[in-house]
């Protein structure tokens, strides 16, 4: 089996003396200034401006402070802190701070022969068009085309006349296409949408109640079942308006006892007239005169409505006669020439006078249900779609990406 070594003794010669070493590295430490000190002389003794802002500029200072120190520690024999508080007062710097920086200073420079960078004029809102590297790369394309007829006047005429103008276009495009949507966006979510809910913001309230007053049980034969009725039945329908300064507007709230044999059921018109006979009276008493209202409202059939006057097939019968609107006229564009098209009979004609034309009455006066006049009139129909609808679609359509984009599902997004 293998002997293992014996453990090393607690006092043992060393190769190199301890007080030998201490002086090698002495040594090796002044070997190492004088070398730093050769190297400064020699940079002040350039011709070249190896400053960044001349002989002159702070750097230039912080060099000589650098010279200073070195000089002192090896011609007089001061130490590192004594050399570096005289050097920093020598060149106008605090004796105490000012002097570990020198010490600093002079470290990097013995390490790195490194000479520390001012950072003036680098404040992180502090912008050049030469730090753009785009602007770098077409003024390096520039020189290097026209490097034997190059002068400053036209590098300034370049600058100024092609090269700004470009740049400026770029930074518009960027504007326009990213930055003002995405500010807008964060305006809205951040400033714009905690303001209103401050102001005198008004809600609308809708709820139902049934009154769940239905048999429970019955008794049937055995193999039949309950005939149950197909609606809920008897209910009230209660519209309210809801405010963040006063709370419940109770003189604008609206009850309504829906079914097939009551009051009907809820639908735009009812809440057009509230918010005329109700809700105003209620929130001038409440705030004012000199107020002014922000309903807000969610997107339902109850809050809909058309006017009197709107071209609405759906209300139209299929034959004269009965109960449907008196609709405006309609119209469509011939060859660049609008086109009037009357939904009334005449005041002369002899069946119908004055009343409203039915759906059957107007199909035929205006197709003719053939397969051949659909797709001829088809392209017309497209082209007729004017560009600022087919813009108002499209950002729809954006807006309901971006709501995706954020994680809603298709009812959240509504």
């Amino acid at each position: 089996f293998q002997v293992r070594a014996p453990p090393p003794l607690k006092r043992q010669r060393l190769e190199v003396p301890a007080r030998e070493a201490r002086m090698k590295a002495r040594e090796a430490v002044i070997s190492q200034r004088r070398e730093a000190w050769a190297a400064i002389k020699k940079l002040f003794a350039s011709k070249k401006d190896v400053f960044e802002a001349g002989r002159n500029g702070l750097q230039s200072y912080r060099a000589r402070a650098i010279e200073s120190c070195l000089q002192m520690m090896l011609k007089n024999g001061r130490n590192l802190t004594s050399a570096s508080e005289r050097a920093a007062e020598s060149q106008g710097f605090s004796p105490i701070w000012g002097a570990r920086m020198v010490r600093s200073w002079v470290g990097r420079w013995i390490t790195s022969r490194d000479l520390l960078t001012s950072k003036r004029g680098k404040y992180s809102k502090v912008f050049s068009l030469l730090d753009d590297l785009l602007v770098c790369t077409e003024l390096r394309t520039y020189l290097r085309s026209n490097k034997w007829s190059m002068n400053p006047k036209k590098l300034v005429e370049f600058t100024k006349n092609k090269l700004l103008p470009d740049e400026a276009k770029k930074y518009l495009q960027h504007v326009v296409e990213t930055e003002m949507p995405n500010g807008l966006k964060k305006y809205q979510e951040l400033e714009l949408f905690p303001q209103i809910q401050m102001k005198v913001s008004k809600g609308i309230s809708l709820r139902t109640a049934h009154p769940h007053d239905r048999e429970k049980m019955s008794w049937v034969w055995q193999g039949e079942q309950p005939l149950k009725k197909k609606g809920a039945g008897r209910g009230l329908h209660q519209s309210d308006f809801i405010c963040s300064t006063v709370g419940w507007l109770k003189e604008a709230s609206k009850t309504l006892e829906y079914g097939k044999n009551y009051d009907g059921f809820w639908n735009g018109e009812l809440f057009i007239k509230q918010l005329r006979e109700d809700f105003v009276p209620a929130f001038r008493k409440a705030h004012g005169p000199d107020y002014q209202a922000l309903v807000m409202v969610d997107n339902s059939q109850g809050h809909s409505a058309y006017s009197v006057d709107a071209l609405v097939a759906s209300q139209m019968n299929m034959n004269p006669g009965g109960k449907q609107p008196n609709m405006r006229n309609g119209w469509y564009v011939k060859d660049g020439i609008r086109v009037s098209q009357d939904m009334n009979f005449s005041s002369t004609h002899p069946n119908h006078p004055g009343q409203p034309k039915a759906v059957k009455k107007y199909l035929r006066e205006n197709c003719d249900y053939t397969y051949k006049t659909l797709q001829e009139n088809m392209p017309t129909a497209l082209a007729s779609v004017s560009l600022q609808t087919i813009r108002r679609w499209e950002h729809r359509m954006d807006r309901w990406v971006a709501a995706y984009d954020t994680g809603l599902d298709a009812k959240e997004a509504q």
